[in-house]
């Protein structure tokens, strides 16, 4: 399968999930990439020469996501560098001190509730429209998302952000629909529990050795934890020319973790 697409913009690609899809559509063809960050201009940088060393170029660009106008300028900043924006991908995910209290759902600041809609569905509102306007022969636009934040209500802390995610998924069905005429495809990709080069890793350690445990006893088939890199291969396929037909869907990278049923033992549904 082939990318064609020459240009990207990877929003929150200075770290984790972001920086896996920036090298691996360095690495299938994609010449010019944003790599955009939020402050951290030294992992940025890093970023970017793992993008050179995959054969391809880039830009750095900095802003807030959080910030309407910012949100815009950020995408307007990075086609006006690399000549386009054909790949749009919304990676961005704030530092967790930023957007986690260990609290009840009640119990959440409604600042921290507020920065996780304005990080996820109203920069993605601002961004993507921003970025198709860029997208002259097609293109993709991409939502990272954890849909299982919004199906349950468990993890209390994540208040905001998996109602924020819903209305990720959500938006990329209009988005979809509104942008199929100019055969742009719009569609949003969940990882599970990943690395912790991603988000996971300023989990604190005790918790990370829970969910690793949970994920080798069975709840994921697979029995592995997710990496950086299983995300990034499917928003890689998501931007080929074979893809060019899918739209407007939510695809789960968990390595089958969403299939269980919690509501009967594990034992019951993977016998020994």
């Amino acid at each position: 399968m082939k990318v064609t697409f020459q240009t990207a913009l990877i929003t929150g690609s200075s770290r984790g999930i972001g920086r896996s899809i920036a090298i691996k559509l360095a690495q299938e063809g994609v010449e010019n990439i944003g790599v955009h960050s939020h402050s951290n201009r030294d992992e940025a940088e890093k970023t970017l020469a793992l993008i050179r060393q995959a054969g391809a170029d880039g830009a750095l660009i900095q802003g807030d996501t959080s910030n309407v106008d910012e949100a815009e300028d950020i995408v307007k900043a990075a086609a006006q560098q690399l000549g386009g924006c054909d790949i749009f991908v919304q990676s961005v995910v704030p530092r967790m001190e930023k957007i986690y209290e260990h609290v009840s759902a009640t119990e959440v600041p409604l600042d921290k509730w507020q920065l996780a809609f304005d990080t996820q569905a109203r920069a993605f509102f601002v961004g993507a429209r921003a970025a198709a306007k860029s997208m002259t022969k097609g293109g993709r636009i991409i939502a990272l998302s954890y849909t299982m934040g919004a199906q349950t209500g468990s993890w209390q802390p994540w208040v905001g952000m998996g109602p924020a995610k819903a209305a990720l998924d959500s938006m990329c069905k209009y988005f979809a629909v509104d942008l199929g005429r100019q055969g742009i495809t719009v569609n949003s990709v969940s990882p599970g529990v990943s690395d912790p080069s991603t988000i996971t890793g300023q989990i604190p350690p005790a918790v990370q050795a829970a969910m690793q445990d949970w994920i080798e006893s069975g709840w994921t088939p697979m029995r592995r934890i997710g990496s950086a890199e299983d995300t990034a291969n499917v928003c890689a396929l998501l931007c080929t020319d074979e893809a060019g037909f899918l739209t407007g869907q939510t695809i789960s990278v968990d390595g089958g973790s969403s299939l269980m049923n919690p509501q009967f033992p594990l034992a019951v549904q993977i016998p020994a």
